[in-house]
């Protein structure tokens, strides 16, 4: 049975699968009583098969449960939503206000996401269903003892949680590096935000970094002290490369964006995988920020 790993005394990470991998679930635990999930998997079967077992392991019934966040609204990280507010009607949900109505309709925005490449994305994931939030949170605020961070770039609506207990930041997919081994390349949606993001992060008293997959080059989910001081600023490092080598596919005579998506997973050492959209959104804001079209 997974269990979940213990970080340190406030904080532990369990790892539900996810497509032949896994996606992370945090569970935040304080002296008070306060038991805070972040994040709840890809889908009910995992609520069911490994997030419950997981919870009574730790003593707590999905009830015990103070509240309900996430990082962002993709359906590996909230996809177990609707089953824990199933079953816990009264268990208080919260995301960030931009991603509100992105937490009532997952499907809605898991197909939209496919629009802008069609012949290079997956068949949405149709199981997803949505809830309706609590109560939302922005920029700043803390949320059950957690200090909320805005940190766009994989997506519009992504956030950290900083524990000032620990200084552990609890990131989901905010600091993409190259990537998980499903995706070939990072996945980016909004370079300028991105940067911003990291650079803000680099400024926090942060002491261990907590991520929602194993991303590469660092292939871990947690890290500790200095080298979880140098992931962010590998991770920003990262975008300039990545800058570096969508300008040398052009000046290779590489115009053609799904051409330039498969140059940069090669450039970085990555797997080539069956669908190009996620590397397609990454390539795009390159183009952007070089003045191409990019449609």
């Amino acid at each position: 049975m997974e269990k979940f790993e213990r970080i340190n005394d406030t904080v532990s990470l369990l790892k539900t699968p996810f497509c032949g991998s896994w996606s992370g679930v945090v569970l935040v635990r304080r002296t008070s009583g306060e038991a805070i999930l972040i994040d709840s998997g890809a889908n009910t079967e995992a609520v069911d098969t490994v997030l419950l077992p997981a919870l009574r392991a730790e003593g707590l019934d999905p009830d015990a449960l103070t509240a309900l966040l996430c990082t962002h609204t993709h359906g590996d990280h909230v996809g177990g939503h609707f089953r824990l507010r199933e079953l816990c009607p009264a268990l208080p949900c919260g995301v960030l206000e931009s991603g509100a109505d992105k937490l009532r309709d997952p499907l809605k925005y898991n197909k939209l996401i496919r629009v802008p490449f069609p012949e290079h994305s997956p068949p949405p994931s149709d199981g997803l269903r949505g809830i309706e939030p609590c109560f939302t949170f922005r920029d700043g605020e803390t949320v059950c003892g957690l200090q909320v961070i805005a940190t766009p770039g994989h997506d519009s609506d992504c956030v950290c949680f900083l524990d000032p207990e620990t200084g552990t930041l609890l990131t989901g997919d905010s600091i993409q590096g190259n990537g998980t081994e499903l995706q070939g390349c990072g996945l980016c949606m909004d370079l300028p935000g991105y940067r911003r993001a990291l650079r803000t992060l680099l400024a926090k008293p942060v002491r261990t970094v907590v991520t929602g997959h194993a991303y590469l080059p660092w292939g871990k989910a947690v890290l500790h002290g200095e080298n979880a001081r140098k992931m962010l600023r590998e991770a920003l490092e990262l975008t300039e490369t990545y800058g570096i080598i969508i300008r040398e596919a052009l000046a290779n005579g590489i115009t053609d964006p799904a051409e330039e998506a498969e140059y940069l997973i090669r450039a970085v050492h990555g797997t080539m995988p069956p669908f190009l959209f996620m590397a397609l959104f990454t390539v795009r804001e390159y183009r952007k920020e070089l003045g191409l079209n990019v449609e």
